[in-house]
Parts: structure tokens; sequence; C-alpha cells
């Protein structure tokens, strides 16, 4: 079952609980040290009266008189209270005193001369008394009574005040302990706002404000990056899918067309058949290679855990063996001497083909198309027309044709698809004009390792 505690209130119950654990090993020992203090008080107290019972005895030089009780003994109040207790456990009290007392076994032994003198608490008429049993005189012992009353008071009312304060220091670490949680979850408040709004709305536009570097900051910070990310895919989604299904208009209406005009017309001489069905197939031809690319930019970049140590060298080659199958006519020439690189070959033999492919298309129909490869540089020369100038820009964007080649076959998406994957490899991709006519395509990729990229 979820728990409903907010995060707040579980932060201001921990500073709260904290808290009274502290406050409350503090007061218990304050408390004690306090009544230890006074009770310290009492005890000296005590000896100080012994003290002077032994001074008095002493005039008697060991030979204390039967039933001698010390002056100004008296009854049992607030002052303290004396009495004798022999060797045989008699006791010896002041005059009208049954004795408040009643001998124990360890008090006949201090007598006796077999137990050490000792404080201990007893009932004294009562009351709650220390009492001090310590040797007078051979066979004699004295008990020095003081009662406990104003000593508790003291106590209960100094453990009343530390319960209190301890009380009112609870109360107020909760309040702080609230308003802290308050202020420390603000960016995690707003970036659940974020979220919420995100999730009901569907767009990923909104950003949660970042005004600090701690752990929080760096959350806020993570969660800007993946909502930027989100918004990227979701922006190429849309413009994949709209630029696709306009593409796909004008040569899905040209098939449609060519079926038609076979369905309508049966009897139709076998070489115009021939040359409609010559349409078709190259139309369908057409549009498995625009789905092909088309899937291939919906595709995007493999995860890093998808990728591997590639060489270079047999990427290319595979995609040139692929090349020459395809454009039986075109003379490909090779200088290999690649490096390796980190990533996905297929994704790279896919980029090499689809250059390769544009050089053949483009050239002179037996025109010779020219690769090197070093290190971790690629470059493509073939012999056509060119791109202009002014279209060198753009010849990477999704659909664009440029003016002088929109008689050729094509979707405008081989050289969309070769930017995506190269710059998905951390490298680059740039076209320009060659010197004696023609187009250079150079592709630049980082080598995993230093020292692997020859000079060129």
């Amino acid at each position: 079952m979820r728990s409903r505690i907010t995060l707040k209130t579980r932060f201001t119950l921990v500073a709260a609980g904290a808290v009274a654990a502290v406050a409350l090993a503090i007061t218990a020992v304050a408390f004690l040290a306090i009544r230890t203090d006074l009770q310290n008080q009492v005890r000296t107290e005590v000896a100080a009266r012994a003290d002077s019972v032994v001074h008095e005895a002493r005039q008697y030089r060991g030979r204390i008189p039967d039933h001698w009780i010390p002056p100004h003994s008296s009854g049992f109040g607030v002052l303290t209270y004396t009495q004798l207790i022999t060797a045989d456990g008699e006791a010896w009290t002041p005059e009208g005193d049954t004795g408040l007392l009643e001998p124990s076994k360890a008090a006949i032994g201090v007598a006796a001369g077999k137990v050490a003198a000792f404080y201990a608490f007893a009932q004294v008429n009562g009351t709650q008394s220390m009492v001090l049993t310590a040797p007078l005189a051979r066979g004699l012992a004295m008990q020095v009574a003081e009662p406990l009353t104003s000593t508790n008071l003291e106590v209960t009312s100094v453990g009343a005040t530390l319960a209190i304060l301890s009380a009112i220091g609870v109360f107020a670490a909760t309040l702080l302990g609230w308003g802290v949680a308050r202020a420390g979850l603000a960016p995690v408040s707003r970036l659940a706002s974020v979220a919420e709004e995100v999730s009901l709305t569907g767009d990923p536009d909104r950003r949660v404000e970042v005004g600090r570097r701690d752990e929080l900051g760096r959350l806020a910070t993570t969660f800007n990056a993946m909502l930027g990310a989100l918004q990227r895919s979701l922006t190429a989604q849309r413009r994949l899918v709209s630029d696709a299904s306009h593409e796909l208009r004008t040569p899905l209406a040209s098939l449609r067309l060519n079926v038609e005009v076979l369905a309508e017309n049966p009897e139709m001489p076998a070489a115009e058949r021939q040359e409609v069905l010559s349409r078709v197939t190259n139309q369908v031809a057409e549009l498995s290679r625009l789905v092909a690319s088309v899937t291939d930019l919906a595709r995007g970049e493999p995860p890093a855990t998808d990728r591997s140590a590639v060489h270079l060298n047999a990427v290319v080659a595979d995609a040139l063996e692929a090349a020459r199958r395809d454009w039986p006519k075109t003379e490909f020439t090779a200088y290999l001497a690649g490096g390796v690189v980190e990533g996905s070959a297929e994704r790279l033999r896919v980029a090499v083909k689809n250059l390769l492919d544009n050089a053949a298309k483009f050239g002179p129909p037996e025109g010779p198309v020219r690769i090197r490869l070093a290190g971790g540089r690629l470059t493509i020369r073939d012999h056509g027309p060119g791109i202009p100038e002014d279209d060198l820009p753009f010849v990477f964007d999704r659909f664009y044709r440029a003016l002088s080649s929109r008689s050729a076959p094509g979707s405008g998406l081989g050289l969309a698809v070769v930017r995506e994957i190269v710059v998905g490899h951390g490298g680059t991709i740039a076209a320009e004009a060659a010197p004696r006519g023609g187009t250079i395509m150079r592709l630049t990729l980082p080598l995993m390792g230093a020292g692997q990229d020859p000079a060129s």
C-alpha cells in the first residue's frame, strides 16, 4: 500500500523526532545531574552534622555514657535527627522518641566494627530521608538523618521546567523543520508541477527554473535536459511524419494512375503495356527506397550499449561491394587505410552506401567515383555536374532537392540519413565543389585510439 504522507511531512516528522530524542536525552542528563547535585548538598550537610557529633563525643575519650545523645538533638522535623546504635542492637534516641530508625543488620555491623560507614535512603517518620551510619566509639555507631522534602520539591520543579522547555523546543523544531522542508523541497514541488503539466498537456516546452548547484539543482537540470530531448524527439517525429506523408503522396498517385491505366485497358498493345509495367516497377522500387530512408531516420541512433569497435576498412569495403552490384557501369576506385571507431557497423555501412549511391546517381553513366579512407576521414569524389554553391548548405536537409537534380529519381532523404548517422557517431559530414567539376563528400569520425589516423 502506497504511503499518503508527503515528503515534506516526512522531513518535518523526522526533524521533530530527532529534536525530541535529543531534547529527551539532554533533559534526562540534566535532571539526573541536578538531582545528584542537590542530594550531594544534603549529603554534605549530613556529614557536617556527623562531624559535630564526633566532636561532642571526644570529651568522653571513648567512654561514652549509656543513652548519651548529642546536644541540640530533638525530634525529627525540618532539622536533622540523630540516634546512636549499640553493637547489641539497642537504639539510644532523644528524650521522648521511641526510635525513628529501626536498627538494621548493617547499622549493627557498623557499631560492631564489621561494616564500614555508609549512606542510605530511608523513610523516617513517613518522610524520605538521607541517613548516614558511621562508627562513633567501640561498640557504638551513630545514625544522622536529614529529610529530603525540600530537595525533592526542587528536583520536581526542575524536572517540570526542563519538560516544558523540551516541549517548547520540540514545537519550535517542528515549525523550523516544516519551514526548512518547504524551502528545501520547493524545487521538487516545481518539478512535480511541470511534470504533471507535461503529462496532462503532452507539451514538453515547459522548463524547471534552476537556481542552485546542489543535488536538487542537478535533478532539475537533468529533468530539463530530459524534457529538451523529449521535445526534440517529438518535433523530429512530427516533422518526419509530415514530410514523409507529403513526399509519399506524389509517387503513390503516379503508381495508382499507372495501375488504373492497366486495369482500364486490358487490350493495350504489348509494347505500351510493357512500358507501363516498367514505370510501375520503377515507382515501386522508388517507394521502397523512400520507405527505407524514412525508416532509417525514424530509427535514430542505437544506444551506447549497442555500440562496439568498428573497423572502417571493412565497413567501406562492404558498402563498396554493394554499390558495384547496384551500379555496374560506374567505375569505383578506392584506397582504404581506415582506423577503428566506436559505433554501429550496420548504421555506418548505410551512411557510406548512401554516399556512394549519391555519387553514382549524379555522376556520368560510366564516370569514375574515387574513394579514399585514411584513419577516420572518408572522401568520396564524383565527376557529375556538381552542386550549385547556393545549395551546398542544404543538401543534407530532409527532402531537399537542388533545382538541377529534381528530375532525377530519389526522395531527397539519402544525405539526411547520412548526416543523422554521422552526427550520432560524433562525426561531421560536408559537401564541397570539386576543382574540375563534380562534388566531394568529406566524412570524418573520431577514432577510438590516438595515433591511428595517418596523414592523408
